[in-house]
C-alpha cells in the first residue's frame, strides 16, 4: 500500500525543480528520510545536503516541516495527505 505526501517546495528546491508543488507516492511505512532519499534521486543535489550524514538528522541549514510542525528526525513517519515543506531559514536584522 502506498501514501501520498505533497510536497511545498519553496527557495533553491523549487529552482531546482521547476515546480512550487509536487505530489509524491511512497510506501505505507517510509520516513522522512526514504521521501527525502527518493527526491534526491529525483532532483540531485540540493536535496542531498537535506539529511546531516554525521548525525542522521535533518541540517541546520534547512527548513522542513511535516503538517505545520518543524522537524530535526530523519527517521518519522510520514502519513497518507501529510503536507511537507522544504525551504531554508531566512534571517533579518
Amino acid at each position: 500500500m502506498s501514501v501520498r505526501v505533497k510536497v511545498l517546495l519553496h527557495a533553491n528546491f523549487r529552482e531546482t525543480v521547476g515546480k512550487r508543488e509536487i505530489i509524491e507516492e511512497i510506501n505505507s511505512n517510509s520516513t522522512l528520510r526514504d521521501i527525502l532519499d527518493k527526491l534526491a534521486q529525483k532532483y540531485g543535489r540540493d536535496f542531498k545536503q537535506i539529511v546531516d550524514p554525521g548525525t542522521g538528522a535533518i541540517s541546520l541549514e534547512f527548513l522542513v516541516s511535516i503538517n505545520g510542525r518543524i522537524m530535526r528526525d530523519a527517521n518519522v513517519k510520514l502519513n497518507n495527505d501529510d503536507v511537507l515543506i522544504l525551504s531554508i531559514p531566512v534571517g533579518g536584522g
